[in-house]
């Protein structure tokens, strides 16, 4: 029994959740993290929150386009998806309702979802060397009721990746956009 409690530590650490300013911000250990011959980068997490065992993926799409803006920063458009893990997904989506204060029934989890994607003042092609903050856009060109935005952080070195709150005007569409 005590080895089974050790063992499911590792696969499933702890996910921190930070609550500052009316903001829910979570802090996963990356499980996996490859990069594809195509040049598209997945990374997989895992963890425990709320009780249960969460995870997700993102696969970040190669090509990336610079649109630098002159004395500010630098910007790389490009294209990602949201993937689910199955039942530790569904997991994710309930404990996020829950810490965001939404009542939801029935989960149902498409394999994956399209999101637009900008990096900030970061090439994420460059995830290898660099960590990455990025600003994911689901549904943007899609019903307004659906349009949300979360900003999802990537630093390999440190095994870290950060799912953050960017308006809590976005906590409902983003629960539909993820579950549509």
């Amino acid at each position: 029994m005590i080895w089974s409690i050790f063992s499911s530590a590792k696969r499933y650490p702890a996910v921190a959740v930070g609550k500052e300013d009316g903001f829910v911000d979570l802090a996963f250990t990356i499980s996996t993290a490859k990069k594809y011959q195509s040049g598209a980068f997945e990374i997989e997490v895992k963890g425990k929150l709320e009780g249960a065992n969460v995870g997700f993926a993102i696969e970040l799409l190669p090509s990336w386009e610079a649109n630098p803006i002159e004395g500010v920063a630098n910007f790389y458009w490009g294209e990602a998806f949201f993937k689910s893990t199955g039942r530790e997904s569904e997991a994710f989506i309930s404990a996020l309702a829950d810490l965001y204060g939404a009542t939801i029934s029935h989960i149902v989890i498409p394999n994956k979802v399209y999101a637009k994607v900008v990096g900030l003042d970061c090439n994420p092609e460059q995830l290898e060397t660099t960590p990455c903050r990025m600003k994911f856009f689901f549904n943007s060109d899609g019903a307004e009721e659906l349009y949300s935005e979360v900003f999802i952080n990537v630093d390999l070195a440190a095994n870290m990746l950060q799912f953050n709150e960017k308006d809590v005007g976005y906590r409902a569409p983003l629960l539909r956009s993820l579950m549509r």
